[in-house]
């Protein structure tokens, strides 16, 4: 494996660890990145009967991201058939932020792209632990 997959996977598996200890059940597709017939997100991350799917990118160095259009077709899809929410994982040495795929740009040429701005206003592990849970919260005048 050369050295940017393994960077790649060591982060996957950090993340499905913080997941892990957030209590998500977690499912790593390793595979994902290859040129599969059906292409699946990094990571799948189950709570409380709500489905992440989370793409994970890992950078030595702050800056944009970009995912090909055919690979955000593919996750897209999984996506869709899944039910599952779709996440951008951005890790590089200062911070790991996840971005709803929907907030990502569309650029002329067909990819998608993360600008540092988006990346930045991401919310951080917990913060995406807390918003599994605001999905199960409820307001008093729900009970009445």
């Amino acid at each position: 494996m050369n050295q940017r997959k393994a960077r790649g996977s060591n982060v996957e598996r950090y993340i499905l660890s913080l997941l892990r200890d957030r209590g998500f059940a977690v499912i790593r597709s390793p595979a994902s990145g290859s040129k599969r017939k059906d292409p699946a997100p990094d990571i799948v991350a189950l709570k409380m009967g709500v489905i992440l799917l989370i793409e994970v990118k890992s950078r030595k160095r702050e800056g944009h991201v970009y995912i090909t259009r055919e690979q955000a077709d593919g996750i897209m899809e999984f996506s869709r058939r899944s039910g599952g929410e779709l996440f951008l994982a951005v890790k590089n040495p200062k911070m790991l932020k996840f971005i709803r795929f929907q907030d990502l740009k569309r650029t002329d040429g067909g990819n998608y792209v993360a600008t540092q701005e988006v990346i930045e206003k991401g919310i951080d592990i917990d913060g995406l632990s807390r918003y599994v849970e605001s999905k199960f919260s409820k307001t008093l005048d729900t009970f009445l």
